[in-house]
């Protein structure tokens, strides 16, 4: 292993990542590299007689934490302003720690302005559309004979309908048109995955989101 030349590969990875506002390459081989020079200074001990060899190792192992730790920081603030102007990222080119994080922040961002778009219209309005109102027939029937709790439907239902605090969340029952990834709803917790023709019931802000967008329909409970 050569140290100095390890060592002007990183330095030289930091400084352009430093330097520019763009994301340098750090896929998962590059990474993986750094971290193959970092455990091997990490577990190597250096003779302490010769003091020297000693003082110029250690010297080297700081220097390479410093740079690995501070280069991921640099691409962390980076990502993170990417996903808050909703910049698209080149994900071949990052690791997939990043590439989580990116994903999970616009998420989170386009979930937050879906939310806030919904809430413009009135809920009453909203939910009168034709697509929702069609559902009375034989195949709503079988539906909700397929609802996997009955009971957990009937006590839901009666919590919807009885006055409740301003933090009471209310909750619509879907069937789902199509497969669709894991939510995080209003009330924080987690929904999902779902596929085609499943049954869940949604927080009512998170459910009219996916109405409108087509993912499911609203079964009407009687």
């Amino acid at each position: 292993m050569d140290l100095k030349r390890d060592y002007e590969k990183l330095y030289q990875h930091w400084l352009n990542e430093f330097q520019q506002t763009e994301l340098t390459v750090l896929n998962q081989e590059i990474f993986d590299s750094y971290k193959k020079i970092l455990n091997y200074m990490d577990h190597h001990h250096e003779d302490t007689k010769n003091n020297l060899r000693f003082q110029i190792f250690e010297s080297y192992k700081q220097n390479l934490n410093y740079l690995f730790d501070d280069l991921l920081k640099i691409r962390e603030v980076k990502i993170t302003n990417f996903a808050l102007a909703l910049k698209d990222i080149e994900v071949n080119n990052i690791i997939e720690a990043e590439k989580l994080l990116y994903q999970n922040l616009i998420s989170s961002i386009k979930g937050y302005e879906k939310v806030k778009a919904v809430s413009i219209f009135q809920e009453e309005d909203y939910l009168k559309t034709d697509e929702i109102k069609h559902l009375q027939s034989s195949e709503t029937r079988e539906i909700e004979e397929s609802a996997i709790l009955i009971k957990d439907k009937e006590s839901v239902q009666a919590k919807i309908t009885e006055e409740e605090p301003k933090e009471h969340i209310d909750l619509i029952m879907l069937r789902f048109l199509k497969k669709t990834p894991p939510l995080v709803g209003i009330d924080l917790l987690n929904y999902g995955p779902f596929e085609k023709d499943d049954i869940a019931f949604i927080p009512s802000q998170n459910a009219n989101i996916l109405i409108f967008e087509k993912f499911a329909e609203k079964v009407e409970v009687s």
